[in-house]
């Protein structure tokens, strides 16, 4: 600990530490000249952690939190470990060993726009290096404000850009200029109080002026002679799609030193287990209408664009692209001239110039015209169904490049503009842009979501720990304000859910609440009880308001929304309200009500900050519960399979969010495995019968799907005993792949060579056999039979002889999947190491486990996500490789052998070859990819490289997407925890 001249001389902890508590504490070496950035869910002792850490450093400290609450929960655990009570102070003005405070108290800006101001200062210091002096610059700066508001209100707005995204890095006197002096007083007299170490709580927060501030802090300390110590805390990281703000976050924090995953909370009993399920439900009658004309609207447009003899065309020169290289031929009629045959190469030219568009061309054309010549040589591994987004991308572009130059095609291009602009794409003269898609908008906001909270609640509520549900329903918005691609008479959200939860009879016995920012909503029967009791919490009158029908809204003047949701957060805990509904802007970061154990998300939210968030709202440990596990629900609304329109986003949305989280695998009941993505919310089933929701299988319907859910559905006491609460643990993380064990033998089918060459080979040595015995027999008086035999068994043992060792080495290979696709992984993580991307690979972690007629190729260790990545996209089906790798041939037998040569002549024929995509990563250069292949050799057995040039490599591209698949398609890639 500190020694005894420090700021902390005499604090102590005397309990135990957590496991990962001391691991942060053994990793993390004091006097870090970098910043010290931690990851940790809520309840995870990261309060106690940076107070141990800022005494371990010894410098006057300062923490800087979110909220008033928090900054108190900071001062009431470092008054515990403080032998002094003036050691730890809230005052600004009175700077303490320990002082927490605001972010809010530090970080006000300037009056006006001070970004803008800067910016303006810096266009004018541009001008003036460019060769003007001052004053004209100012001048012409003034003019063009005038004169053209437009231009001038874009060149400040690159510039507040490029502002933002380096002010981090500015000096301190620089930052300066965007505070108010108020804001750098403060921070003044903290540097002067020699504060040497900055505790940023809940760090996500910095973004945007939060961090220039402490950027300002840290900059002026370290001006001073300080090492300003930053020490980061947060549990959960701001998304990259917060552009230049989460440059600022990284500039002060950089990478994550340490990072205490949700499950090892859990394990060590300081978080309730968990587990996370997905409710299906498809759109009510009302909004399937809505749906379906679109449909119909879609089908209208093939009908009159694209089904013309004009749109057929555009489809057929679009797949098959002249030649550059060839002569220009005479122009041809348009009307009348002769479609040429279908040719392969023709398509796979078209294929490298624009993939995703002739893909989409292809699943279009056959679509519309399945008899087509054309559509038989559209691979299928490549053209494979066509979805909405195929037909809107053909629509566009065919409006673009066809209709919009002809002046006699006005009337058509404006009605295709006018019917894309129903799916939320704009069409312009620039291009195509996307809009707020309707569709998507009815599918996000369904009113079939908030009917499948009640299912979800009535289900809840018959299990065996029914009586013990308390239970919060989250939404966007209060109501959603955007009425376009909405049906129905009440406006998504909060209201509207409540609605309907306080008029069902079984979700109303929760004696359920509204509370939003505004409101405060409860069930009319017991109205009077609830503001006498919420009145006596916060200490203020409450008034039933005038009202009809099931519910009334209380009115309390003058009372803060923190209070209220504290006064009803007693309310849940107490028992006596067990549903609550509200925005995620309430009951989001900072509400934390231990009593709630069911989650139900109807909201949007996917970020890296926002969905674990709200699923740790559940997940605090509740005292009246000791045995407590968390449900956490997504609700997904999908468009039934029997409906040819499509809209994927519901499903990317469930990705995403599942991506965020690692939860108990819904596959095992047996390993209790933590998994990261789907796996964690649906068995494998359900992601089968997803897939063939998604995919317009006639036999999957969205019924089927949610039953197969109710199925999976597991107690919360078997949840709990899966997590083996107490027990060891190893807090890793492993990148798993999911393959078929029959895929291994279609990727080195050398036995199939030999199989045919052997037979080819022993034929050939009966023949030749025979003309020797004919011969000698002419020359020597033996009998013809036995020297038919004699020669014809030396010439078959001579041909065995060569191929016994290929044949077993291919026997080998057939009978050991598992080394098959270790050895794959081996050979992309060596290739990756020895081209410096990685550090050197730990071998022994990466290891493949059968599951049925699964296998799991699981990788650990650092570099494992590069490797992951690589070894999926090997596997998948290729896009545009700059090299294959072909895996089915081999040298068999002695090399002047009759095996030999027969399948030496089998190997060039390239129609059965089987051929992997080199990962992008690997093949950006040519010495990778040579030194994949020799990996590959070594480690799996046939590999020969072929680069793709000119036309020999675009019909050996359209082989290699005729590869049998080899991921498996329900989840081809996780991530394993422990």
């Amino acid at each position: 600990m500190a020694e005894a001249s420090t700021p902390f001389a005499g604090w102590r902890f005397t309990g135990v530490l957590r496991t990962y508590q001391r691991q942060v504490l053994e990793r993390l070496a004091p006097g870090s000249e970098d910043a010290l950035h931690i990851v940790a869910p809520p309840g995870s002792g990261k309060t106690l952690l940076g107070l141990l850490l800022a005494m371990r450093e010894g410098g006057r400290t300062l923490v800087l939190a979110p909220s008033t609450t928090i900054r108190e929960q900071w001062a009431r655990q470092a008054a515990e470990l403080a032998p002094d009570p003036t050691d730890v102070s809230t005052d600004p003005l009175r700077i303490a060993a320990l002082t927490a405070l605001t972010y809010q108290a530090v970080s006000v800006t300037g009056d006006g726009s001070p970004f803008e101001s800067l910016a303006r200062a810096r266009w004018a210091e541009e001008l003036v290096t460019a060769g003007r002096d001052q004053a004209s610059a100012e001048t012409w700066l003034a003019a063009l404000a005038v004169d053209n508001p437009r231009q001038y209100r874009s060149g400040l707005a690159r510039r507040v850009v490029r502002l933002r995204r380096r002010l981090a890095r500015e000096r301190p006197e620089t930052i300066a200029q965007v505070l108010h002096p108020n804001a750098v007083a403060l921070l003044d007299r903290i540097v002067d109080a020699d504060v040497d170490t900055v505790v940023l709580d809940e760090c996500h927060h910095l973004l945007d002026h939060w961090a220039l501030v402490v950027a300002y802090l840290v900059g002026a300390i370290r001006g001073r002679g300080g090492r300003g110590v930053v020490i980061g805390l947060t549990g959960t990281l701001p998304d990259v799609a917060d552009g230049p703000e989460y440059e600022n976050y990284t500039q002060l924090l950089g990478e994550v030193d340490f990072e205490v995953p949700t499950p090892a909370v859990v394990k060590e009993g300081h978080l309730a287990p968990y587990r996370d399920h997905v409710w299906f439900t498809e759109p009510v009658p009302a909004e399937a209408a809505f749906i379906r004309q679109h449909g119909d609207r879609l089908t209208e447009l093939l009908a009159q664009v694209l089904s013309t003899p004009d749109g057929i065309r555009y489809l057929e020169e679009r797949l098959q692209p002249a030649d550059p290289s060839a002569p220009d031929p005479s122009p041809p009629d348009r009307e009348t001239a002769h479609q040429p045959s279908p040719s392969a190469e023709a398509l796979e030219r078209a294929l490298s110039e624009d993939l995703p568009l002739t893909r989409s061309c292809g699943v279009v054309l056959r679509a519309l015209a399945p008899g087509h010549p054309l559509c038989a040589i559209l691979p299928p591994a490549l053209f494979e169904r066509c979805t909405t987004d195929d037909l809107l991308t053909v629509l566009a572009r065919f409006a673009l490049t066809r209709l919009l130059p002809d002046p006699a095609a006005r009337p058509q291009w404006l009605f295709v503009k006018r019917a894309l602009a129903d799916f939320g794409l704009l069409l312009t003269d620039r291009g195509l842009r996307r809009g707020r898609d309707p569709i998507e908008t009815t599918l996000a906001f369904s009113e079939a979501k908030d009917r499948a909270a009640v299912d979800i609640l009535r289900l809840e509520l018959g299990g065996s720990d029914g009586a013990l549900v308390r239970a919060a329903i989250v939404t966007d918005f209060v109501e959603h304000g955007n009425s376009r691609g909405l049906v129905g008479e009440r406006a998504a959200g909060a209201l509207r859910v409540y609605e309907l939860v306080v008029s069902d009879p079984v979700t109303a016995a929760l004696s359920p609440v509204l509370l939003t920012a505004d409101r405060i909503r409860v069930p009319a029967g017991s109205a009077e009880a609830f503001a006498a009791a919420i009145a006596e919490d916060v200490g203020s009158a409450v008034r039933v308001q005038d009202g009809v029908g099931p519910w009334r809204d209380l009115d309390a003047p003058g009372v803060g929304s923190g209070r209220i949701v504290a006064a009803v957060s007693a309310l849940i805990t107490a028992g006596a309200v067990r549903l609550l509904v509200g925005t995620r802007g309430l009951l989001g970061e900072g509400w934390d009500c231990p009593a709630v154990n069911t989650l139900i998300d109807l909201t949007t939210v996917t970020t890296a900050t926002g969905t674990p968030q709200l699923r740790g709202r559940t997940l605090r440990l509740d005292p009246a519960w000791t045995e407590k596990v968390a449900h956490n629900w997504s609700v997904t609304c999908l468009i039934p399979a029997d409906v040819a329109l499509d809209d994927a986003t519901e499903h990317r949305r469930l990705v995403r969010r599942q991506g965020r989280l690692l939860g108990l695998s819904a596959d095992d009941d047996a390993e209790g495995r933590i998994v990261r993505g789907l796996g964690n919310a649906l068995g494998r089933g359900a992601r089968e019968l997803l897939a063939g929701v998604l995919g317009k299988d006639p036999r999957a319907s969205i019924g089927a799907l949610q039953e197969q859910v109710r199925a999976d559905l597991r107690p919360r006491s078997l949840t709990r005993t899966q997590w083996r609460i107490g027990e060891p643990y190893r807090s890793e993380e492993r990148e798993v792949l999911a393959v078929r064990r029959s895929s291994a033998v279609a990727l080195i089918p050398t036995g199939r060579i030999l199989a045919t060459a052997v037979p080819g080979a022993a034929l050939s040595a009966l023949g030749v056999g025979a003309v020797m015995s004919a011969a000698v027999t002419g020359l020597v008086p033996i009998d013809p039979v036995g020297a038919l035999v004699a020669f014809g068994c030396a010439g078959v043992a001579l041909v065995l002889g060569g191929a016994i060792r290929p044949l077993t080495a291919a026997r080998r290979r057939r009978a050991d999947p598992a080394g098959m696709f270790r050895g794959a992984a081996i050979a992309v993580g060596r290739t990756l190491a020895d081209a410096g991307r990685i550090p050197p690979i730990d071998e022994t972690a990466i290891t493949v486990a059968a599951d049925g007629d699964r296998m799991r190729i699981e990788l650990a260790g650092s570099g494992r996500r590069l490797v992951a990545e690589a070894v999926e996209e090997l596997f998948a089906p290729p896009v545009s490789p700059r090299f294959l790798l072909r895996t089915d041939r081999a040298d068999v037998g002695r090399s002047a052998s009759l095996v030999a040569m027969i399948a030496s002549l089998q190997a060039r024929d390239l129609r059965r070859a089987t051929l992997l995509a080199v990962p992008r990563m690997i093949a950006r250069r040519r010495t990778d990819a040579e030194t994949f292949a020799r990996h590959w050799r070594e480690q799996v057995g046939a590999g020969q490289l072929i680069e793709l040039e000119g036309s020999r490599g675009l019909a050996l591209l359209a082989v290699a997407r005729r590869t049998p698949r080899v991921l498996d398609s329900a989840e081809p890639r996780t991530t394993l925890w422990g």
